[in-house]
């Protein structure tokens, strides 16, 4: 398990080095492209600890939001009507809409940070809703923070797998933030059922 992905690791650290001052600029605008098509995002932002260390935080939640704003104007403002009927037939998606309509950012946040809902499709459903942009993109980072910050741990520790000492170190660091990552999944999933939204 460990040989694999240091191999993949050392062969993106590798990659990225290559690139120089443009790896950013690169992995931001695919970060954007994999969010408009639904690419996983947990996998592009452990990418970015992988290729970016700590840097990969900021770089990634940037990323993150600004490809959550394309996919939330994309629908609000050209495929609205289509989306409105694939809403309509499935109550769970109906239901979140009309939470966000009602209790605004309180469920946004609640939802970011929940993983029960797919990021990219999450994105979609909320240029539906009422909800301002400057409101959307605030309580979107704010909300996307923790995952964040755990993805890119992940990436971070599968990078410093041949030192056995700092790597031991990350590790034992990655259990407190998933410790503290699934606490805040637990409480935002009580709040999302007292909102009638099953997340």
């Amino acid at each position: 398990m460990v040989a694999p992905a240091s191999e993949w690791t050392q062969a993106l650290g590798k990659a990225v080095h290559q690139l120089g001052w443009a790896a950013p600029v690169i992995y931001f605008l695919l970060y954007i492209l994999g969010t408009l098509v639904l690419a996983p995002s947990p996998m592009m932002t452990i990418a970015a600890g992988v290729a970016f260390g700590w840097w990969g935080i900021p770089l990634a939640l940037l990323a993150e939001t600004a490809g959550a704003a394309c996919s939330f104007l994309i629908s609000r403002y050209l495929f609205g009507e289509t989306l409105e009927d694939w809403i309509t037939a499935h109550p769970a998606f109906k239901a979140i809409k009309n939470a966000i309509d009602e209790e605004g950012w309180r469920v946004l946040l609640l939802l970011r940070l929940s993983p029960a809902v797919p990021f990219g499709l999450l994105n979609y459903l909320l240029g539906l809703t009422n909800i301002p942009l400057s409101t959307y993109l605030i309580w979107t980072m704010i909300g996307n923070l923790p995952g964040t910050v755990l993805d890119v741990y992940i990436g971070v520790v599968g990078a410093k797998t041949d030192d056995p000492v700092q790597f031991a170190y990350l590790v034992a660091g990655l259990i407190a933030t998933v410790a503290v990552a699934v606490l805040i999944t637990i409480k935002a999933r009580s709040y999302l059922r007292e909102a009638g939204v099953k997340a």
